[in-house]
């Protein structure tokens, strides 16, 4: 009885050892490197305090700065309307890589509308986000991206909860936030340290399966226009040899021509089918040509 006591007392003491961030072994949140500059005042969204569970990544559509981007979220004018609609996002990534945290901490925020179908669950009041200022999904830099995983990680968001815009929105190009998506994904597990900047597979933002897909297309495009041109090739094939009969049925046939020259110059050109002697008569002549016509 006394030894199961003693048991229990070390496996508590196991068990806070393994709930500590002071155990050696277990793996941090990364925090290290990960500088944040806040800019929340200048937003003017009131956001209420509330708990994200996912998180979307997107792109503003243009370039600037951090201050630029709140300035833009505080008036937007929707179909041509003069008033204001103020919005509201949590971070925002610049040019240089560098965060800034856009609304005051835990304040929900308005980035987020048109869910897809399969889409509900992620909304303003169940996410958080960051704009990632670039012009589109091929502007974005690496180094944003690798902001982008240390940002989420450090939150404590989970890679199944992570979505880039155009995955949760109908209104938005369906490649929005793929590429720090794409990035976040494939280096997940990799230690900070590790972490690169550069990555050529993901600078084209296309994973294995766009490559495949991309490749199928272009093997049925190839198969479509090897098949057009044998067609077109045997059309004109078949136009030409048409022409070239008609061609020769005319040539053959002894119509009497409606150019200028006599009736019997006509028949000189196939080599003198009409004997032109002194001593032939014309009636003969005449006769000839009527057997000809025949």
């Amino acid at each position: 009885m006394k030894n199961d006591i003693v048991l229990l007392e070390h496996l508590k003491v196991l068990q806070q050892k393994l709930l500590s961030t002071e155990v050696p072994n277990r793996k941090k949140i990364i925090t290290e490197s990960l500088q944040i500059t806040d800019i929340s005042g200048e937003s003017k969204f009131k956001g209420k305090q509330f708990s994200p569970k996912y998180f979307v990544l997107h792109h503003t559509g243009g370039r600037g700065t951090a201050s630029d981007v709140i300035r833009i979220l505080n008036c937007r004018h929707y179909n041509g309307s003069s008033k204001c609609t103020t919005l509201g996002i949590q971070w925002i990534i610049d040019r240089d890589g560098k965060l800034y945290q856009s609304l005051p901490k835990g304040s929900k925020g308005a980035h987020l509308r048109f869910q897809k179908d399969g889409m509900g669950h992620v909304t303003n009041s169940t996410s958080e986000g960051v704009e990632i200022v670039g012009l589109n999904n091929d502007d974005i830099l690496i180094k944003q991206c690798k902001t982008a995983l240390l940002l989420i990680k450090s939150l404590g968001h989970s890679l199944s909860n992570v979505y880039g815009h155009g995955d949760v929105s109908t209104n938005k190009n369906a490649n929005e936030g793929k590429r720090c998506k794409t990035y976040v994904t494939k280096y997940w597990n990799t230690p900070e340290d590790q972490l690169p900047e550069v990555d050529d597979e993901v600078g084209v933002w296309v994973d294995q399966k766009d490559k495949k897909n991309q490749k199928d297309q272009k093997n049925q495009k190839d198969q479509k226009d090897k098949k057009d041109n044998v067609t077109t090739t045997t059309t004109t094939t078949t136009t030409d040899t048409s022409k070239s009969s008609t061609n020769v049925d005319n040539d053959n046939k002894t119509t009497p021509t409606t150019e200028k020259g006599s009736f019997l110059d006509f028949f000189k050109n196939f080599g003198g089918i009409l004997k032109n002697k002194e001593d032939l008569k014309i009636e003969e002549d005449v006769q000839r040509i009527k057997n000809l016509l025949k």
